[in-house]
């Protein structure tokens, strides 16, 4: 069987061999093992070749410094002197000089010299200058709502009695099945909807980053360049530097949004959520679009974030790196379970590099 998919977790749970398409050289490398093996043994990899790669380097920078320090001396003696013997050991120097040089083009030509590891165009996403929000940043209380009129005929609550606290640095992960009200609870907390009962309160100092999950907050007839220079005081240059770090390059920032892939309206929403300086992320399904290397970028981004999050997600290996509790909606009201669930290996950087993205997987 041969299978094609994103799901990290999935793979780890079902295959026993991962094939790696590269980027650079569009070839195909089969690893033994699951996704999390994979990632592992690239890692590994990658430290290998850095590690050979700079001691190779540090070779290169040695002979080149002899070969300076010998010509310099050379050419000193020959400058300052005609006596013979003076200028024989400037000879012998001048020599062991060409001799040298001749040793580094022969290495710097050879067929055993490590390349430098590649840096693959991939998205890079970082959260800078998060603001300090105070100690309680969300708080709900005996929270009621449905759709239309509270006592209209046929009316019934989709959330009944939520009672929530979020407090600062944590990351909650709100689960449950589809259409049982997650998204409209985030709607909620950002006031695009009004509760039939109860309070939805915001801590001191909590700014909102929203990310929709069908991006329908972004302006679709604007275009990446547009919205980037409204969220932030970025001047042309800057603007367009900041979107080539979401793989936004040339003429691409000046596409109308309406026009872009749903994976690109997720990389800006994405962008925009890095420039606004927000300290309280909401993400609805955030990496739903993203391939597996900018997932992993993502989750990074996450794990050092200095704020709150509040994320619907059905990704299990998202949720198992970074929840710190998980909210479940269920029969109308949420459950909160402060134990995280088994963590997988923290989502940090590792080497100089990042992953390749698996393009499928085989069961054996």
């Amino acid at each position: 069987m041969l299978i094609v998919s994103h799901d990290r977790a999935f793979l780890d749970r079902t295959v026993t061999h991962i094939l790696a398409l590269d980027d650079a050289t569009h070839t195909l490398k089969q690893h033994a093992g699951t996704y999390s093996d994979y990632a592992a043994s690239l890692d590994r990899e990658l430290d290998k070749q850095w590690a050979a790669y700079r001691e190779q380097q540090e070779r290169v920078r040695r002979l080149e410094g002899s070969i300076r320090r010998l010509s310099g001396q050379a050419k000193n003696i020959e400058a300052e002197t005609i006596h013979y013997h003076w200028r024989r050991i400037a000879k012998d120097l001048a020599r062991r000089a060409v001799v040298q040089k001749a040793r580094l083009e022969r290495m710097l030509a050879s067929e055993e010299m490590v390349d430098k590891p590649g840096q693959a165009w991939k998205m890079k996403l970082e959260f800078v200058d998060t603001p300090r929000s105070g100690q309680d940043v969300l708080m709900i209380h005996d929270l009621a709502f449905g759709y239309g009129p509270r006592n209209g005929p046929g009316s019934k609550p989709l959330l009944d009695g939520v009672n929530l606290h979020l407090g600062y640095g944590e990351r909650a992960m709100l689960i449950g099945p589809n259409g049982s009200g997650k998204t409209t609870l985030l709607r909620l907390i950002t006031g695009k909807l009004r509760p039939w009962a109860g309070e939805i309160r915001l801590g001191r100092g909590v700014q909102i980053g929203y990310m929709a999950q069908e991006q329908e907050t972004l302006d679709m007839a604007a275009t990446p360049f547009d919205l980037i220079r409204r969220a932030a005081a970025l001047d042309e240059t800057e603007a367009r530097s900041f979107l080539h770090y979401f793989l936004f390059a040339g003429d691409e920032v000046f596409v109308p949004v309406g026009k872009l892939s749903f994976g690109e309206r997720s990389r800006l929403a994405l962008a925009l959520l890095a420039v606004q300086g927000c300290n309280f992320l909401l993400l609805d399904e955030p990496i739903n679009h993203l391939d597996i290397p900018s997932r992993e970028r993502f989750e990074r981004a996450i794990a050092r974030f200095q704020g709150s999050v509040l994320a619907v997600v059905h990704d299990r290996y998202f949720i198992e790196r970074l929840a710190t509790t998980i909210w479940t909606l269920e029969g109308r009201t949420i459950q909160v379970q402060r134990e995280p669930p088994p963590s997988r290996p923290s989502p940090v950087p590792t080497g100089e590099g990042g992953l390749s993205s698996p393009a499928a997987a085989e069961d054996g």
